[in-house]
């Protein structure tokens, strides 16, 4: 028997070679064309599709071969394969030309095939497109893959398992969208708006108008710098440097990709930041992203980093960062690529409490960030799961 032909892991029970199918045999693009003028397809989409894959972006895109899809349909967006948009239809309803709605033999499990539409096989296939601004995917070079497909019982068994995987993946991910839909409200509410002084909702305790100050006055901005790549005495050193693109959604850096020597730090524009008092922020290309450094280090010239003084708790600043960057946003200039400087930077504005509310506030914040931390990794780590039971469980 050949083992190429049996998953590495399998449900007891179920034993023998699958079979070679190709995909063609499998699954068909559905035609059924409607006019599109009746419909508005965010909201069909919306409404009309579970979320048990991806659903992100592009739901709207609108084309003369606007059509429908039934009820059991894989849907799968054919522009733009690699953002890997993938949905499995709960209910009839319409779409835009650009996802494909693919019908399955009745002979095979819907949604076993909505399992292989997932896989790194179909994908890597689907990502080999015609066009270069606006890539799709090609249904004809789809339709020679060959599959391995068990019985169908096996293939039931199959989806039952994986459609209870994506219930939990979609249940967390409902999750993490509510903490952070509670995390922009709040901000909204114990910030002060803009023109106002007083924030909707502050802790018991606390009263009077918040105070009009300086940035360049209540931090210390310092940027960065590059040592020369060339000179192998500047790098593998023992010394933190980061780049902007290390900068995500996490609150804190806690070490970087890159390290540079202490020479590299001196024969450069490059100066140590202290951790703890530190909130990285980037300046350009993607700007506004925030980190609060929690090991002494430094940045290459992509980053106006905030030094808090004595009067502003970091944590609060960091909180505070959507009001900077839609700041620096609207000030950023160049022709090549936007960047904020350090002098634009100094003069920005903002209204902030006594540092005992400051201390507060920031502890609340830093408490919903360390949930939506844990809920993110929770995420993360079912979808880890699902993609390493895929390739263990499918041929």
């Amino acid at each position: 028997m050949d083992k190429q032909q049996e998953p590495r892991l399998r449900f007891k029970g179920f034993t023998g070679a699958w079979e070679e199918k190709v995909l063609g045999e499998i699954l068909n693009v559905r035609n059924e064309f409607v006019d599109s003028s009746l419909y508005d397809l965010d909201v069909e989409l919306e409404n009309l599709i579970s979320n048990s894959g991806i659903l992100v972006g592009d739901t709207s895109v609108r084309t003369q071969t606007t059509s429908l899809f039934r009820k059991g349909d894989i849907l799968f967006g054919r522009l733009r394969p690699y953002l890997n948009k993938w949905w499995f239809a709960e209910k009839d309803g319409v779409k835009s030309g650009e996802i494909w709605a693919l019908e399955t033999s009745s002979e095979y499990s819907n949604f076993f095939a909505y399992l292989l539409v997932q896989s790194r096989k179909f994908l890597e296939t689907a990502n080999i497109t015609s066009g270069t601004k606006m890539p799709r995917a090609d249904w004809r070079s789809l339709t020679a893959i060959t599959f391995n497909f068990p019985s169908k019982p096996e293939q039931t068994h199959l989806g039952l398992f994986f459609r209870r995987l994506d219930s939990q993946i979609a249940e967390s991910r409902a999750v993490l969208e509510k903490s952070r839909q509670l995390k922009k409200a709040m901000l909204a509410k114990m910030f002060p708006a803009n023109g106002e002084k007083i924030p909707k909702i502050r802790f018991k305790g606390f009263e009077g108008e918040w105070e009009c100050r300086k940035l360049g006055i209540e931090v210390e901005i310092i940027g960065g710098g590059t040592p020369d790549t060339t000179n192998s005495a500047y790098w593998n050193g023992d010394i933190d440097w980061y780049s902007p693109t290390e900068i995500g959604e996490a609150a804190y850096a806690n070490g970087s990709v890159k390290k540079i020597t202490l020479l590299g730090l001196q024969k450069s524009s490059a100066q140590i930041l202290p951790a703890n008092r530190t909130v990285l922020f980037t300046s350009r290309a993607s700007i506004g992203d925030m980190a609060i450094l929690t090991k002494d280090g430094a940045t290459n010239q992509g980053f106006q980093s905030f030094v808090v003084r004595e009067k502003l708790d970091v944590y609060f600043l960091y909180t505070m960062g959507f009001k900077i960057k839609d700041y620096a946003l609207k000030n950023a200039s160049g022709s090549t690529f936007l960047e904020i400087s350090k002098n634009t930077l100094s003069q920005m504005e903002f209204f902030v409490p006594s540092l005992k509310e400051q201390t507060q506030i920031g502890n609340f914040f830093r408490q919903l960030d360390e949930t939506i931390a844990l809920q993110s990794a929770e995420v993360e780590k079912l979808n880890q799961l699902k993609k390493g039971l895929l390739a263990a469980m499918l041929v």
